[in-house]
């Protein structure tokens, strides 16, 4: 028994020191370097170390270091531009994707990858339709990119491009098999008010569905549109008690927080629905709760939630 213990407690140890956190990391890799000179492989493990950590400064400076040793590796270049976009040097971010995409060779799912980046960094510029192009340009590099197709429907929506929006999903549901681009073609419908399209495929979700709170949301949505509004209402209200009895007592969910949110906001509780928004906006729910507390305020007029307005994100399920 006391080999047995020993042996165990030699094993605790191993895993203990393979699993040394980021700190730890950065300073063997700070002393491989200070022992042996400084690479680029090095440099980027340190980058992505210090990126875990939030040093944002650090990583850019390591990853520019890499990538002046190695000025044409995608990936440093790659890895640079992200930083520096989540840095908030935009114009920087930019520089360095406009010397990426330069590069003789560069195609495909790397392409794509750089063009997803600057779409990002267009829409921060409030630049939609040069983020949709990109957007297009890295499906067209890599018609397999699933992210892309989600981006490129927000983009759509927010400048009111509803049937391209539409129509790009269901291509994107075709070659990929994504369900949750299945999902963001149902918003597409509700948004452009094709109620009775939409129905049929939320009743199918609904079937098959074991928590079908979020499709009851969506539902209802449709059946308003379609004038039956009591059947939404009931809807709406079993939507509720599901989320209730899921929600968590000590940390509420930022995704059932802004269902319950939206099903308060479609049957008038306005002053719940408002305390749901901000709920989700303090715990990290961004763009939907921002514009349900928007919509909702006293200081400006609701808009009505049949369709989404553009720029407002919900969560897929």
């Amino acid at each position: 028994m006391r080999l047995l213990a020993a042996a165990l407690a030699g094993w605790l140890v191993l895993v203990a020191l393979a699993h040394e956190g980021p700190e730890h990391e950065i300073e063997e890799l700070s002393r491989r370097m200070a022992e042996g000179g400084e690479n680029a492989d090095l440099l980027l493990e340190r980058a992505i170390e210090y990126r875990t950590l939030g040093r944002w400064a650090e990583a850019e400076t390591d990853l520019r270091r890499a990538a002046r040793l190695h000025p044409d590796d995608p990936l440093l270049l790659r890895e640079l531009a992200q930083v520096q976009f989540r840095r908030g040097r935009v114009d920087e971010a930019m520089s360095t994707l406009r010397q990426a995409l330069r590069r003789p060779g560069l195609a495909g799912p790397e392409r794509a990858a750089f063009l997803m980046i600057r779409s990002e960094a267009h829409a921060a510029r409030r630049s939609w339709r040069e983020a949709l192009a990109d957007c297009d340009e890295a499906l067209r590099c890599d018609p397999s990119l699933v992210p892309a197709y989600l981006e490129r429907s927000g983009l759509q929506r927010r400048l009111g491009l509803a049937r391209d929006r539409i129509t790009g999903l269901e291509e994107g549901r075709r070659r990929t098999g994504a369900g949750i681009l299945a999902v963001e073609r149902v918003e597409a419908l509700l948004d452009d008010g094709q109620w009775a399209k939409a129905l049929g495929w939320i009743e199918a979700e609904i079937r098959s569905s074991r928590l079908p709170g979020t499709w009851r949301i969506r539902r209802a949505r449709a059946l308003k549109g379609l004038g039956r509004r009591a059947e939404a209402e009931e809807d709406l209200r079993a939507s509720i008690a599901e989320i209730d009895r899921r929600m968590p007592a000590d940390r509420p969910e930022v995704a059932l927080l802004l269902d319950r949110a939206l099903a308060r906001e479609l049957l008038g509780e306005t002053e719940s629905a408002l305390a749901d928004y901000a709920a989700a906006r303090e715990s990290g729910g961004g763009e939907a709760a921002l514009e349900g507390l928007r919509r909702l305020r006293p200081s400006g007029p609701a808009r009505p939630v049949g369709r989404r307005s553009p720029g407002s994100t919900r969560p897929g399920g």
